[in-house]
């Protein structure tokens, strides 16, 4: 038995508190949701943080009320409140972490804002610094760094609310974190940037530059990031070649009811001529487990693998191809 392994990326990337992290800014699909919040502007934080503040105001979770399909299928629930807490949740400082964080009454066209995540009971803002500032008291929180750094964000997604499904609860059952994953390495790009940005008016100063994580967020609206759920492999036994790819997301994939995700694996022989053909189809209820393999069999051997996998978003018109790779067997 011959095997090659392809890792689609550098999944040591996802670890907590890594040095080295290869995620590229998002490139989502446009799937007609809204590009870019608006509101942005009139957020308190947006003046001396703007750069944070622009990639928050692309990302789903600015979006998270405002969106209109989230807002159609709002007014066809008989309980829409049941909706509101993970699309509009108040501060989770003040909340049992454990339990799903109720809705906010004001500002809900902000989403899941930077209040949601980052203000104390006591007006504070919290994050992995607590550096001195005359602007507001910033206080250091665990949550934001190390070992803790998934709980704000499992306070939602471990729900399961509508047609999106609670992954973080595979995630905290099957113990990633003992695996040294979080939520925040695999969806928050590392950047380097000043501690602030100069509000407009203001003369000119030097802020202190820190390693931070982006707040535009990776989903698999970006076929780049989708590809790195996977890793590859392919192997001969005896005259079939089977192609195995392993869940390396923390969670199942796909994790959104109406989402598919379709593979067809050819071999090829040296001019390239198709010898066999195997494919596999994947949803929420025919989902890759947490660590488990989907496996195509091909009935015929070859020195090369070629692996093409569709996304099929129920936003979209027509399936996205997010993998394309092709690879040799020895």
């Amino acid at each position: 038995m011959l095997l090659v392994r392809f890792s689609v990326a550098a999944l040591a990337a996802c670890f907590v508190g890594d040095s080295f992290h290869d995620l590229r800014k998002p490139e989502p699909v446009a799937d007609g949701r809204i590009a870019r919040l608006d509101a942005v502007e009139r957020i308190d934080c947006t003046p001396c943080h703007r750069d944070v503040a622009e990639e928050w105001a692309t990302s789903l979770h600015a979006l998270a009320w405002v969106d209109e399909l989230y807002q159609e299928e709002l007014a066809e629930k008989k309980k829409p409140e049941g909706c509101w807490g993970c699309h509009v949740p108040a501060p989770l400082a003040d909340h049992d972490l454990a339990q799903k964080p109720p809705p906010r009454e004001e500002d809900r066209e902000l989403g899941i804002s930077c209040a949601s995540c980052h203000v104390a009971a006591d007006g504070s803002i919290l994050g992995p610094w607590g550096a001195e500032t005359d602007a507001h008291r910033s206080v250091k929180d665990e949550r934001f760094a190390g070992s803790r750094a998934d709980e704000l964000c499992a306070a939602c997604h471990r729900t399961n609310v509508g047609p999106v499904l609670g992954v973080a609860k595979d995630f905290e059952t099957t113990d990633q974190k003992a695996k040294g994953r979080s939520c925040v390495g695999c969806h928050m790009q590392t950047l380097e940037r000043p501690a602030a940005n100069v509000r407009p008016g203001d003369p000119p100063r030097e802020f202190p530059r820190r390693t931070v994580r982006s707040h535009a967020l990776q989903t698999p609206r970006d076929p780049s990031f989708l590809a790195r759920a996977f890793e590859i492999s392919a192997r001969r036994v005896g005259g079939r070649t089977l192609v195995d790819l392993e869940n390396q997301s923390g969670h199942r994939v796909p994790g959104l009811i109406g989402r598919s995700l379709k593979f067809t694996a050819e071999v090829l022989d040296p001019q390239g001529t198709v010898l066999a053909t195997a494919k596999a189809e994947v949803d929420f209820r025919s989902f890759v487990p947490v660590d488990e393999t989907l496996t195509l069999e091909l009935a015929a051997t070859g020195p090369k693998v070629r692996l093409v996998g569709l996304h099929v978003d129920p936003r979209l018109t027509a399936p996205v191809e997010f993998l394309r790779r092709e690879f040799t067997i020895d």
